[in-house]
């Protein structure tokens, strides 16, 4: 051990690091006794400093000591002076303890040592040793670990570059992992990188910058992220906090109770509602717009065709400064100049192949996509990124082949381009893999399944976008049971008008849409809380017209404005609407269901006649309409706007798109007709009452519908069976369970077959 501590510690110079890590440890436990010691009133021990009665807190001693130490290192940084270098530190860290073990209470600005948030302290504390203790077994950060050394023996460009990139790829993951709220992975993997690795691509945790960022439209993830924080953090937590109370104390138990609970009082709904955040508005309204924003097939095929050039035209250089460097004569024998150039033309012919290929293969994945499914697929796969990074990698691939070819034919060079060439190869792998890629990503049109499944979770993800404020828990019990609710007829088609909503003050003026947007004129999304921001600046109620997904025709009213006019600015308001050209299932949550019955009358036309794949649209339907079903439900609830009137799509209007256009078309499809209600059945025993009229409504239709179409008693028996496969029985009812025997079969005999009499 005394070795080992000679030769780690005290001859690598960490004997001053030493002594401020024992330091800080002593004085981080000695103040933790001292606390707990004041805590609990123990009679003996010193309490409090508090001169003049106001009470000094240990962190400005620790602030003094720190300020104090570190002038005197920095003073004698130039002196051979070892003792006093270790009798600093020790300064430093005694000073350091203090500081941190009262981190909270710099953090938050107020006193919260013993609350919840204090724990942030003692894990300020965990770092610092963690951090010192690494740098004590000479484990070093990024940087510091022999990249600056090789940059220090070899200054070439190249070396330059690949040190700057492994910096730069390690930071990047470093501050992917840290908004992923992985906080210790982030700070070790400093010192590991493969922990950054492994940090970045795992889920981001719960409530974390990364989970607000980009789980807010997938709650698939979201939900897992969740489920592997309960089942592998929170005992990692457990165990945590159960150390830290341990060493300093118990937290979140308050000193004093209060005498009596205070009464709070339940909010007003019908108070003015606060108005939202302008910064966040504007913010979330730009993501908005960027995100519904058509982007040009051909933008992303020229920034890398353009890339491609300006990377060729610098490893052109980066190859004469290497083959005139010393490190390349090995790797002369490796390169011939001739079979490079074959290798270039090779790659570069290849590369204009694949992407006429590539072309080809779009083209008739769209064409049958339109033809076959629906025509609303189209538009959807050319917004898809694998589309156009393909194509502008396969030309990138190409455009720098040839440029690495051309130099390398006209410049003379004797020597081969050995970085150019490694990057050409490079580039044509990363082609292949895109091409993978790329073929199964079209091939998804060919199998509806998938297809469907694609649609559905971008219809999921419009709805979370759409109904932000409705937070579904992980583990809930079952829902309640409603199948037994009364029976209503009258379905309720249209909302009322919401009894919070001013009337009308004023004067009314129109807005009309007089410019036409370039990028289409169907309607895509609407800054309702910009709009809300507006009418109450001006003092006005604002009345928007069209849906979300509507087609607005020239000289059609967007906005009525009631009240006074001095103030309004229609540029404004116009600022608030995004056009485009499709509407797509990521648009809103209408656009996702009427996507998939698109779908789905295409398997019910006489030309396909596929009712296999109408029920399997409908499978997602149900998915869809039972997400749709609780958020549409508090949406209206909630609704308490006093400036803002406007059409919005209800429970009634989601149940009819999905579901009235594929009664219409399954005529004499038994099929089609026991998975609606089954869908309508399912629908009926999760929703609440408020919400059957329009699923009653339906089943009465479908009732009747039968009745019409089939006179014999079996057929309609069998078309009014409630089968989520849609295959019904053979008696037309739910069918006999029949128990599932596990094994080898028991063979009948004929003599105890013989005895066996009907009805017995």
């Amino acid at each position: 051990m005394g070795t080992w501590f000679t030769e780690t510690v005290v001859n690598n110079g960490r004997l001053p690091l030493f002594f401020l890590l024992v330091s800080f440890l002593l004085a981080f436990l000695f103040i933790r006794f001292s606390v707990r010691m004041i805590r609990a009133e123990v009679s003996w021990w010193p309490g409090n400093v508090t001169p003049g009665g106001m009470h000094i807190h240990h962190v400005m001693f620790g602030l003094v000591m720190v300020l104090v130490s570190g002038f005197a290192l920095v003073a004698i940084a130039n002196y051979e002076t070892p003792v006093a270098n270790c009798i600093l530190a020790s300064v430093f860290g005694i000073g350091s303890a203090l500081m941190l073990d009262e981190f909270a209470l710099i953090l938050h600005l107020r006193d919260v040592y013993w609350a919840e948030e204090g724990r942030s302290s003692i894990d300020a504390v965990f770092v610092a040793i963690a951090i010192s203790g690494l740098y004590l077994l000479g484990v070093h950060p990024i940087g510091f670990t022999g990249d600056f050394d090789v940059y220090q023996q070899d200054r070439s460009l190249v070396t330059l570059a690949l040190v700057l990139f492994g910096l730069a790829l390690q930071l990047g993951l470093a501050a992917i992992t840290l908004l992923k709220g992985k906080l210790w992975t982030g700070l070790i993997g400093l010192f590991f990188t493969p922990l950054l690795i492994v940090g970045a691509i795992r889920l981001g945790r719960p409530l974390s910058p990364w989970d607000r960022w980009r789980y807010a439209d997938k709650p698939g993830k979201r939900a897992k992220a969740f489920t592997r924080e309960k089942r592998f953090r929170e005992p990692v937590i457990r165990a945590k906090i159960f150390v830290q109370e341990a060493l300093s104390g118990r937290f979140g138990v308050p000193i004093e109770f209060a005498a009596s609970p205070v009464e709070v009082a339940a909010p007003d709904r019908h108070a003015p509602t606060k108005l939202p955040n302008r910064f966040l508005t504007a913010l979330r309204w730009n993501r908005t717009r960027r995100r519904l924003r058509r982007t040009p097939m051909w933008r992303l095929p020229m920034i890398l065709v353009s890339c491609s050039i300006i990377l060729a035209l610098v490893l052109v250089d980066l190859d004469s400064e290497f083959a005139d460097s010393d490190s390349a004569v090995g790797a002369e024998s490796a390169f011939d100049i001739g079979s490079t150039a074959t290798l270039l033309a090779v790659i570069a012919g290849g590369m204009v192949t694949l992407t006429g290929l590539v072309f080809t293969a779009i083209t008739l994945a769209m064409q049958f996509g339109a033809s076959q499914i629906s025509v609303r697929v189209v538009p959807m796969l050319q917004q898809e990124l694998i589309m156009r990074v393909s194509i502008g990698m396969f030309l990138s691939t190409f455009v720098f082949a040839v440029v690495i070819a051309s130099d390398l034919a006209l410049s003379g060079e004797t020597t081969a381009p050995i970085i150019s060439t490694s990057i050409a190869i490079l580039l044509a792998l990363v082609s292949a893999f895109l091409f993978i890629a790329l073929v199964s990503r079209v091939g998804m049109v060919l199998n509806s399944s998938r297809l469907l499944r694609w649609i559905a979770a971008q219809g999921r993800s419009s709805i979370v976008r759409t109904y932000p404020g409705f937070i579904e828990e992980l583990e809930q019990g079952p829902r309640p049971d409603f199948a037994a609710a009364p029976d209503l007829k009258t379905p309720v088609l249209k909302t009322q008008p919401n009894d919070h909503m001013s009337e009308p003050l004023g004067e009314s003026r129109t807005i009309r849409l007089r410019q036409l947007s370039p990028d289409g004129r169907i309607l895509l999304a609407v800054n309702l809380s910009g709009i809300e921001r507006l009418a109450e600046k001006w003092g006005v109620t604002i009345e928007v017209m069209p849906y979300v997904g509507e087609f607005v025709a020239q000289d059609a009213v967007l906005f009525e404005v009631n009240g006074p006019q001095l103030r309004m600015r229609p540029h404004q308001l116009m600022a608030c609407l995004v056009f485009g050209d499709t509407h797509s299932p990521t648009v809103s949550p209408a656009a996702g269901l009427t996507a998939i019955v698109d779908i789905a009358l295409k398997g019910l036309s006489p030309a396909i006649n596929d009712p296999g794949r109408a029920v399997q649209a409908i499978d997602h339907l149900e998915d869809l309409l039972m997400t749709l079903a609780p958020r549409v439900r508090l949406e209206a609830s909630d609704s308490v706007s006093t400036r803002i009137r406007g059409t919005v799509r209800t429970w009634p209007d989601y149940v009819a798109i999905a579901t009235d256009e594929i009664r219409h078309f399954s005529a004499h499809s038994a099929q089609v007709y026991r998975r609606l209600r089954s869908l309508f059945a399912t629908l009926l025993a999760s929703c609440p009452p408020d919400q059957h009229p329009p699923l009653l409504a339906r089943l009465d239709a479908l009732d009747a519908q039968i009745a019409r179409e089939w006179t014999d008693g079996l057929d309609i028996a069998l078309a009014s069976v409630a089968d989520p496969q849609g295959f019904g029985s053979e008696l037309g009812s739910a069918g006999r369970t029949h128990p599932l025997v596990l094994g080898v079969p028991t063979i009948e005999t004929d003599e105890s077959a013989a005895g066996e009499k009907p009805g017995n």
